[in-house]
């Protein structure tokens, strides 16, 4: 039972001689004790060469849905605008027209692109590969 943020969790062990609690290790929410020996992990580095490699490697990861947002523009609004917007309202965005759209993937900018029509559907043609971790 959690007493506060800091107090750690208790799991009680099933152990009939009747040992104490032993701390849950919560690793993901505070660093490693002090003493403990951690090792860095290498993972491999990946290129576009590698693809086959990681597909056979992750290939249970490779199916799983991410989301994609093409976004054409943003803007800051006041709250009193927001609830003035009826049908027919016009909102300036800070891009121009013309200027790349940005790709984001889960939230995160991945790519730079230009809008385009595709059999009467909107579609993104790549322009540019953002680096990971770009703002």
């Amino acid at each position: 039972m959690r007493e506060s943020e800091d107090t750690p969790e208790l799991v009680e062990q099933g152990d009939p001689a009747g040992e104490a609690p032993v701390e849950a290790q919560e690793s993901a929410e505070r660093p490693a004790s002090p003493g403990v020996a951690a090792a860095p992990v290498e993972l491999p580095h990946l290129n576009p060469r590698d693809r086959d490699q990681a597909v056979a490697q992750f290939g249970l990861l490779m199916d799983v849905g991410v989301e994609v947002k093409a976004v054409v523009g943003s803007r800051e609004l006041p709250l009193q605008t927001v609830l003035a917007i009826h049908p027919g309202t016009i909102l300036e965005l800070e891009r121009m027209a013309g200027e790349p759209i940005e790709l984001q993937v889960n939230g995160k900018p991945i790519a730079r692109a230009e809008v385009v029509v595709i059999e009467g559907r909107l579609g993104a043609r790549i322009l540019e590969m953002l680096p990971a971790g770009s703002p």
